[in-house]
């Protein structure tokens, strides 16, 4: 547990008792704060009532004498109109990168901070970058948005290498980050249910660069207008542009290729190694993931494609494909799914977006909108067998709010789902 002498005796509010939220009050705990704690699920905060926190609704809350604040990364402070009029002026609001920060220099060494945020391939880089560094013998750290929570981070030393995923929910609040390397990869259309417009979202996503200094790097890609408008501009690091190649489509290389490279190639890793390295990268789960292939028809699992972009991505790298898509839109504009491609062979729809995909969709590629995910995918799967080739993607382009916990509880109905179907097709071969 880090130390963190100047919350001693402060009044904290937690809001949100995830695995960030609890991580803070488990930390500031530790630290002698009085923690108030509240959670709008009932079962989170039964779990909680034993741990000697003070659990209590936020109105009851001690506000004209909270030292600090830490909402959830998932609460949107504009919509809670409730919230908004309980915080004081001069409430600190902050969040777990706030903690870190302040720890980092005081507590432990500053060691080297890489900070990876855009809106698609933030896992993806993050966990590549920490794989090869592993596997060079580095002394490195992986947390963040990635699932692990940076509070519980080992505590480094001089030559610690700490590689941190962060969304745009985490820089919109102050969190004093001042990063040895910060990354932006790219800046698309996402969240517009959350920021009011891309110009506010493209702000928020630069506030990863507003604490560093001439003795940083910020590595940031210029493939799109919101990315390169930050990179045009005037910052006191020294700035390393990137755009995507050729290399970009190398099946043998990931996505963000050009980003990884640069930022290994700030830490002196020599490029032979860093090409060996991220070739032997297996991917992640519920990314491009291969569940089932038999020559013939392949299953993949690209739950985590929650918009756009990152769909259109996936439809650009198959063929022949039966595309499972739909969800909570996030007020995004789905027209921009590239619904004509000529390797989409059918489109089979799903959650709250389905009709109006369907509407977008050409009526030579069949829309049909289904119940549930089972039912999609086995549609998905009937059509592809009656082709006698086909690539049965999951890539939904939006959130999975609508029907599942989230896309990780997507991405694992999806795979159950393939293995009720492959069994059922081999029982009906032993029949």
């Amino acid at each position: 547990m880090l130390n963190l002498n100047q919350f001693k005796s402060q009044n904290i509010g937690i809001y949100g008792l995830g695995i960030t939220g609890s991580s803070i009050a488990e930390t500031l705990k530790f630290n002698g704060a009085n923690v108030y704690i509240w959670d709008d699920n009932p079962e989170i905060r039964r779990k909680f009532i034993k741990k000697n926190f003070i659990l209590m609704e936020i109105e009851e809350w001690p506000w004209s004498d909270l030292y600090s604040f830490f909402p959830s990364p998932g609460i949107d402070l504009k919509k809670k109109k409730k919230l908004k009029n309980l915080i004081k002026k001069d409430t600190k609001i902050l969040s777990d990168i706030s903690l870190f920060e302040i720890a980092r220099g005081i507590e432990f060494p500053r060691g080297t901070l890489i900070a990876i945020t855009g809106t698609n391939g933030k896992t993806s880089a993050a966990s590549i970058i920490y794989e090869v560094l592993k596997k060079e013998g580095f002394d490195v750290r992986l947390a963040g948005n990635i699932g692990y929570p940076i509070l519980k981070l080992k505590k480094g030393h001089k030559k610690t290498i700490y590689v941190i995923e962060i969304s745009s929910f985490q820089l919109e609040i102050k969190s004093y980050l001042k990063p040895e390397i910060a990354v932006l990869l790219n800046i698309s259309e996402d969240h517009l249910d959350r920021h009011t417009s891309m110009a506010e979202y493209r702000d928020i996503k630069s506030n990863i660069f507003k604490n560093q200094n001439e003795d940083d790097y910020s590595v940031i890609s210029t493939d799109d207008k919101y990315s390169k408008y930050i990179a045009d501009k005037k910052l006191k690091s020294k700035k390393v542009l990137f755009a995507r190649s050729d290399l970009s489509f190398n099946k043998n290389l990931p996505h963000n290729f050009e980003a990884i490279e640069k930022v290994l190639s700030i830490l002196k890793l020599d490029e032979s190694i860093i090409r060996k390295r991220i070739s032997e990268f297996k991917g992640l789960k519920h990314r491009m993931e291969l569940i089932y292939d038999d020559g013939l028809i392949k299953f993949i699992n690209d739950s985590k494609a929650t918009n756009v972009s990152a769909t259109n991505l996936a439809i650009k790298s198959l063929k022949d494909i039966f595309w499972i898509g739909g969800g909570y839109s996030k007020n995004s504009d789905l027209s921009k799914i590239n619904l004509s491609s000529k390797e989409i062979k059918g489109i089979f729809l799903i959650g709250s977006s389905a009709s109006e995909i369907k509407k977008l969709s050409p009526k030579e590629k069949m829309p049909s909108i289904y119940q549930n995910l089972f039912e999609a995918t086995k549609a998905a799967f009937k059509a592809a067998k009656k082709n006698g080739k086909g690539s049965i993607l999951l890539s939904p382009g939006c959130s999975s709010h609508d029907q599942f916990k989230n896309f990780e509880d997507r991405g694992n109905v999806f795979v159950k789902a393939i293995t009720s179907l492959l069994d059922e097709e081999k029982n009906a071969e032993n029949f």
